[in-house]
């Protein structure tokens, strides 16, 4: 993982989502995998996810634009692979939540809800950047990402129930056994959301470098 201070390099990651596009093969699985590598070697955070989020559907975007009446079939998997990528984090971020919770004694009822409330933006994230990725292409790709955002809002994403899963699971045991201290520093709070989002990116690495191992098989 780099320093948290860095910055994604969405040049990189946008040019990587470009070439799978236009290759053609396993989209889905490589989508999934470029944002998985972007967002485990930074702190796993909303700002961060947003970053990689925006990068590789803007390389989704450049990609599909050259691929004719097959475009809405490449963004379909684009959509799934990405999807899938999230639901990894939001299980990532589970897991961190429960880990910092343990170790830091200071972890309070209001750490819980924030770190519950990022869980519960995923979704909207997705759709929000993927729709903003959308106006700056051209008609076709605009028209196909816009109806496979309404879609998925209409059926569910991966992302959305695994995070909504994570929310109920973390309420029901965190809940009772931390403190109810709402009167935390500022600094304390931005110390356990950085733990929380450094611990994160680290199992993310993990989970990612398993599903790359599966693919090699």
């Amino acid at each position: 993982m780099s320093n948290e201070h860095e910055h994604v390099n969405t040049e990189e990651v946008k040019e990587n989502a470009r070439a799978a596009i236009e290759k053609g093969n396993n989209i889905r699985d490589e989508v999934r995998d470029i944002t998985l590598k972007a967002l485990s070697e930074k702190h796993l955070d909303l700002k961060m996810i947003n970053q990689v989020i925006h990068s590789v559907m803007e390389g989704v975007g450049i990609g599909a634009e050259a691929k004719g009446d097959q475009t809405k079939d490449a963004l379909t998997d684009a959509m799934a692979g990405m999807d899938e990528a999230l639901a990894k984090s939001a299980e990532a971020s589970k897991l961190a939540i429960e880990e910092t919770a343990g170790r830091i004694k200071d972890f309070s009822q209001h750490d819980l809800k924030l770190a519950v409330d990022n869980l519960q933006a995923l979704e909207d994230l997705f759709f929000d950047t993927v729709l903003d990725v959308a106006n700056g292409t051209n008609k076709m790709v605009k028209e196909s990402l816009s109806d496979l955002i309404k879609h998925a809002q209409k059926s569910g994403t991966d992302v959305g129930k695994v995070s909504s899963e994570a929310v109920s699971s973390l309420n029901q045991k965190l809940s009772n056994t931390i403190t109810d201290t709402v009167s935390a520093s500022a600094h304390s709070t931005l110390e356990i959301g950085s733990h929380i989002a450094s611990a994160a990116a680290g199992i993310l690495e993990g989970i990612a470098d398993t599903l790359r191992s599966d693919r090699k098989k």
